[in-house]
């Protein structure tokens, strides 16, 4: 083929079907190679590309009532870790609802009761430290308080916590006297008194030519210096009770002797005393069985006003 015409024009037919036959099998890439000279854009677009982050949505489904499986139980072990005590069997009921509706609450979340993102993320937080408070027991306090008009018909009330349980009427001295500074005459002073002691049986074992005047029930308070007024002297109160009249058993004595005024509660007239503060019988009773539900608190105080 010795024309130049023809030689070029069979050149250019072999490079068109070599070029058709690669074309057809794929491999046009190896006559033109790519490079990042070729498309810089597009190659530093794609070194700057961060990685897709991936998310594991079968570990914290969206959760709600009727819902079971292990996903369950481990929402139900992190509800009774903040707090809210379930038994972990897997199942969504009524009570795991409500323990979750309880704890979105508390976490400022709707509370829907569907255990979605917001509620997983919170409950999977370390639970606050719970803090215990230890109960404080009970103060109790007699309170007596002092009838102007009338001073056998004063009260003498129980309180706790500062607030009445019991009152009863009670009566202090003799002959209407409010004088705080007469001795065996004189009503109670004013003031707040230590509880020395208490007994049921005052007296039981004197002699009976040495019985005290003060028997049965019994609470003893300590001594007390009293207010005087103007131009008098102060005095020291001593020999001071909350009591009645009774034997040193509690009961009551016949009366037949004369003594027996003293063993005997009668009428109101008993209100009368000796400057102590005085109860019938059945109130002192019962003022005793209260403080002995109440172990007799230490910290028991009379306040007088």
């Amino acid at each position: 083929m010795n024309n130049p015409t023809l030689r070029s024009l069979w050149a250019s037919v072999t490079t068109t079907l070599t070029v058709a036959a690669l074309t057809a099998i794929g491999m046009t890439q190896a006559l033109h190679p790519a490079s990042a000279d070729d498309d810089p854009v597009g190659a530093a677009a794609r070194q700057a590309a961060p990685a897709r982050p991936t998310t594991n949505t079968q570990e914290r489904p969206t959760l709600h009532n009727g819902s079971r499986g292990p996903a369950v139980v481990q929402v139900q072990q992190r509800l009774t870790a903040h707090g809210h005590a379930l038994t972990s069997d897997g199942i969504f009921g009524a009570r795991t609802r409500a323990a979750v509706t309880a704890f979105q609450t508390q976490h400022g979340l709707p509370a829907d009761g569907i255990v979605g993102s917001q509620t997983w993320t919170a409950l999977l937080a370390s639970p606050s430290p719970v803090k215990r408070t230890v109960p404080q027991p009970a103060t109790y306090t007699l309170k007596f308080t002092k009838n102007w008009n009338d001073p056998q018909n004063s009260r003498l009330a129980l309180l706790r916590d500062g607030k009445e349980v019991v009152s009863y009427r009670a009566g202090s001295g003799k002959d209407f006297s409010r004088n705080e500074c007469t001795s065996s005459t004189g009503w109670l002073p004013g003031g707040t008194y230590r509880i020395e002691g208490h007994t049921t049986s005052r007296g039981a074992d004197a002699m009976p030519w040495n019985e005290p005047a003060v028997q049965g029930y019994v609470i003893e308070l300590a001594d007390k210096v009293c207010k005087p007024v103007p131009g008098q002297k102060a005095v020291n109160r001593t020999d001071l009770f909350i009591h009645s009249e009774m034997k040193a058993d509690g009961t009551q004595a016949f009366s037949i002797f004369e003594e027996d005024s003293l063993r005997r509660w009668e009428g109101d007239a008993d209100y009368t005393s000796s400057g102590c503060i005085k109860l019938r019988p059945d109130h002192i009773k019962d003022l005793f069985r209260r403080l002995d539900r109440a172990g007799w608190p230490k910290n028991l105080t009379l306040q007088v006003s």
